[in-house]
């Protein structure tokens, strides 16, 4: 009897491992492709450049410079996750109203209360779009000021602060007010108790005002003279100065000066921007909600794009915007639906 030869052993089971490989390449492959194939609910969170058939492998030869740019996926990872909850709404169509793009169960709420109060009344056009004017784009594509550009509209105006200019009459308002001894006392108390909330404000940690657990989105956004505790000024605002010149380049101009928008009315529609923002990009939710929007950001925008400025005596400011534009026509100023009541 011959004894079996161990080169055969040793061949099959080289024969063996090659198609092993071959198998293995082969399922690798298949699921390569299927990934590929994939909707974009279903893709991966990232997805490496060697393994993707749609992108060029890396060299791993190249230099230290060659860094390729991340892919931003935005909301990719939360809609894998969520899928098509409710909660996790997304509009995509041009037609949506000024509710549909600042919806929300808490600001639902409390629009129900304002209006059951008779605080508040909501027109038609609150829930429908007439209005074929475009939606401005989204916060993904903004380009961050400098704080050099904010400088010089602090240069151009000495007196601009974070919430407008001053009122050129205060001082003299201050004096006609102490004519009256009834008048000084309730001036008085209003500067104390308004001296005493932001004391009460100051005692706590500004992130934690911030916290969705004590207020809502739309209180943060709409409101944020509520949650203001004084800290740092307009020439450090680069985000809230950023996101104004984001909305109002988009916005097309005029010949002469608008007077029936001014600058806190701007204001209002550009908070209701950003509110729509945080409703259509969930992943950026809490670094919007550290934004806080005035009429000072609004005028270092317009400054910055060269927009005809007009200061009146009171404070107000009012710029060439045209009142056609899909800032003012697409964006809820919630101010223009009070009637007793409702400060935003």
């Amino acid at each position: 009897m011959s004894q079996p030869s161990t080169s055969d052993d040793r061949l099959s089971h080289a024969h063996l491992a090659t198609e092993g490989g071959q198998l293995a390449e082969g399922h690798v492959q298949k699921k390569v492709e299927q990934s590929s194939i994939l909707a974009d609910s279903q893709q991966p969170a990232i997805v490496h450049p060697n393994f993707d058939p749609k992108q060029s492998p890396l060299d791993p030869a190249r230099p230290l410079s060659d860094i390729p740019e991340p892919a931003r996926r935005l909301n990719g990872q939360l809609r894998r996750l969520y899928g098509n909850s409710t909660r996790f709404y997304q509009p995509n169509a041009g037609s949506l109203s000024k509710w549909s793009l600042i919806a929300s169960e808490a600001l639902a709420e409390h629009l129900s209360f304002l209006n059951a109060a008779q605080l508040i009344e909501l027109p038609d056009s609150f829930y429908q779009n007439h209005s074929e004017q475009p939606l401005i784009s989204t916060l993904s594509d903004i380009t961050l000021l400098d704080m050099s550009d904010i400088q010089q509209a602090i240069r151009a105006y000495p007196k601009l602060n974070r919430y407008g200019f001053l009122p050129t009459d205060s001082a003299t308002g201050v004096e006609s007010n102490n004519d009256s001894d009834n008048d000084s006392n309730n001036d008085s108390r209003a500067q104390n108790s308004a001296l005493s909330m932001r004391a009460l404000t100051k005692r706590y940690n500004p992130d934690e005002l911030l916290n969705s657990l004590y207020a809502d989105d739309w209180q943060v956004i709409l409101q944020p003279q509520q949650f203001e505790t004084g800290e740092g000024s307009l020439a450090t605002d680069i985000m809230a100065c950023s996101v104004a010149v984001h909305a109002l380049k988009q916005c097309s101009t005029r010949k002469s000066i608008n007077h029936s928008y001014s600058a806190a009315e701007i204001c209002q529609h550009v908070r209701s921007y950003l509110l729509s923002q945080i409703v259509c990009e969930p992943s950026q939710r809490h670094a919007y909600r550290q934004i806080r929007l005035f009429a000072g950001h609004i005028i270092v925008a317009a400054y910055h794009l060269g927009w005809e400025i007009q200061v009146r005596a009171d404070g107000q400011s009012y710029f060439n915007i045209s009142s056609r534009s899909g800032l003012l026509t697409r964006y809820a100023n919630m101010q223009d639906y009070e009637i007793n009541g409702w400060s935003s």
